[in-house]
């Protein structure tokens, strides 16, 4: 599905949008990447719940980004739409976003809205009610993504279904995917078997062509009992 949205700078989140970039320093170029619902809101449906707008900067600007969120006034707020400046490390999703993603210019704004599947993606950590609407709205305005093109999408998605650290906020992608296919699909899915087994298998194939035809760790093992 290509992904070259026109975006709606009258929703809520395009409003503050608008009035973030208005309070950026005009003296250099800010790269703002958004994930979370708000690009959804923005590019396929105004109407779309949105409580805030999730970003990240590009490093090292997360101070200026944070000073212009408070002289826009968008600091977080229970009763109007609010910026939330994160780390590109809350945005886990598949490793193919960057080459799908859609970057426009606006003023001294390089802004990214990554592709609906990414987004969708990084939506399975939590999968809430409002999630799961999200998954709801992009198959409904698009088609996509098909149940084939989501199980190939996290296939190449693997590593995001590795066990969680303990310390990690976040919840548990193996069971929240059946949940995505009992909800969207109305069937259930055996991750491993579908998702996890096969990619591990293109994986380790490709580990196989370029394993040495030396075995180095036997030679390693003769000269420790030499």
């Amino acid at each position: 599905m290509l992904w070259s949205p026109q975006i709606d700078w009258s929703a809520p989140a395009g409003v503050a949008l608008k009035a973030l970039f208005a309070a950026l320093p005009k003296d250099r170029e800010f790269q703002l990447t958004l994930f979370g619902s708000s690009p959804l809101q923005i590019a396929l449906d105004s109407n779309f719940l949105s409580a805030d707008v999730d970003m990240f900067p590009n490093a090292g600007d997360a101070d200026l980004l944070n000073e212009a969120v408070k002289r826009a006034g968008l600091e977080k707020s229970e009763e109007r739409m609010y910026v939330q400046v994160c780390n590109h490390w809350n945005f886990r999703t598949s490793p193919r976003w960057k080459d799908r993603a859609f970057h426009t210019q606006v003023g001294n704004v390089r802004l990214t809205l990554p592709h609906p599947f990414d987004i969708l993606i990084a939506k399975l950590h939590r999968l809430a009610d409002k999630d799961l609407a999200a998954f709801r709205l992009v198959i409904d305005r698009t088609g996509h993504p098909t149940e084939d093109e989501m199980r190939s999408e996290l296939q190449a998605a693997l590593d995001l279904f590795r066990p969680n650290f303990d310390e990690e906020m976040i919840g548990d992608i193996t069971t929240n995917t059946r949940v995505l296919w009992n909800e969207i699909w109305k069937k259930d899915i055996n991750v491993r078997q579908e998702i996890i087994a096969p990619a591990v298998a293109v994986r380790n194939e490709g580990y196989r062509q370029q394993m040495s035809e030396v075995d180095y760790r036997a030679q390693l093992r003769k000269l420790g009992e030499a």
